[in-house]
């Protein structure tokens, strides 16, 4: 919650907070890219400790975060509060995800991951919704302890979770490898977010998955969503008219960015459906719509035609997200899962936290068609490696190992 209502009331009252307009994206982003190290710490923390110690530990701290967002003034120490937050982040989400997999072992995958990530989407339209307007109404000291104070009830939740539920995860000595490999070799694969203990179809089949979460939020997620404002900049201008009202830029993009949070917010019914028609077609069916929404931002075609495409684009990828999850649970052994998850994390952060910066750092050197055409290239390469990865042949081989 409080993350959220700082990406909503930040922007607009930077003098508030004591920052300059130039910072301001620097602390928007540094909770993602702490999380490329404090990711392997939550899989360390899980696998020593269980989960409800690391999970109410982290818990605490995100309410002692989002106070500091309240009352620290200057940049350095929102920066540490950004930075511990992002920690924070890591082990929240690693925790849900092992809990919504345990839980689940007698089916029901990707709706329970679904569920899980509803209700992370849900606490961020508290944070937008609620945490604005106590902030116009009350401030920002009395905005951001009321949210904290909110964020509260997550100690005791945390502190609940049964012993049992990290049993798989502190016991039991993990298996060795199937096949003698050589340290490059497995370096390289931890290097790429799977172990070298599996066998090497079951390998594969992590790294695609790794590979199409990293694909869809560095083009999706990152490229596309935080370019859409400029692309309908350039091509509407002031924005069209309807009954004699103009609407702007803003509004426009702010309406298709709803649309993809109300999405999240229903993401447990993406995951029954996934769970229906099977996780690996869940997983893949977002990226021809999304490749079909880039080429046709690229090639400037109507917006009537190519608007619908993008919205499905977006809505659909928390059902991919949470296919993709789930998928990669799923192969890997209890003892590996903490692991497993921080790196396809990892993966899904690293897409998230450089896909706008390199798209806006394109768009001076390229124009935005070619920016999409190959984000667009980028899904297609990433589709194709995933449906060789689980093609039968490969699932077949993976069994009889």
């Amino acid at each position: 919650m409080g993350d959220s209502m700082l990406y909503n009331v930040l922007p607009a009252n930077v003098d508030d907070f004591d920052v300059s307009l130039a910072l301001v994206g620097v602390l928007l982003s540094a909770n993602r890219f702490v999380r490329l190290l404090s990711n392997p710490l939550a899989a360390w923390a899980v696998q020593r400790f269980g989960l409800s110690k690391p999970l109410a530990l982290s818990a605490a701290l995100a309410v002692a975060t989002t106070v500091m967002l309240g009352v620290a003034k200057g940049f350095a120490l929102l920066l540490v509060a950004r930075l511990l937050w992002g920690v924070c982040y890591s082990f929240l989400r690693l925790t849900g995800v092992l809990v919504a997999l345990e839980e689940s072992a007698g089916g029901g995958r990707g709706r329970l991951l679904g569920f899980f990530n509803g209700g992370q989407r849900f606490g961020s339209l508290i944070g937008v919704l609620l945490g604005g307007i106590l902030f116009d109404v009350f401030g920002r000291a009395a905005s951001f302890l009321t949210i904290a104070a909110l964020g509260f009830v997550g100690i005791p939740a945390a502190l609940a979770l049964k012993p049992a539920s990290a049993a798989s995860h502190t016991t039991s000595k993990p298996p060795g490898p199937s096949q003698p490999t050589s340290r490059k070799s497995r370096l390289w694969d931890l290097a790429l977010g799977v172990s070298p203990s599996q066998p090497k179809p079951l390998r594969q089949r992590l790294l695609a998955c790794n590979f199409s979460v990293f694909a869809l939020n560095f083009v999706i997620a990152g490229g596309m969503v935080s370019t859409l404002g400029y692309y309908l900049d350039q091509r509407l201008g002031e924005g069209p008219a309807i009954a004699g009202v103009v609407l702007g830029v803003a509004t426009i993009n702010g309406l298709l960015q709803a649309a993809r949070w109300l999405a999240d917010v229903g993401s447990v019914y993406w995951g029954h459906i996934a769970d229906s028609i099977g996780l690996e077609k869940a997983a893949i069916a977002t990226m021809p719509i999304s490749i079909a929404a880039l080429i046709l931002l690229a090639l400037d075609a109507p917006l009537g035609l190519a608007l619908p495409w993008l919205v499905l684009s977006t809505v659909l990828l928390a059902a991919a997200v949470t296919a993709l999850t789930a998928i990669a649970g799923g192969i890997a052994t209890p003892r590996e899962r903490p692991q497993a998850l921080a790196r396809f994390a990892t993966w899904q952060d690293t897409g998230a936290a450089f896909g706008p910066l390199l798209a806006f750092a394109l768009i001076s050197r390229l124009s935005l068609d070619w920016v999409y055409l190959s984000g667009a290239a980028i899904l297609a390469v990433a589709m194709i490696a995933f449906v060789l990865a689980f093609r039968p042949k490969v699932a077949t081989s993976a069994a009889e190992s």
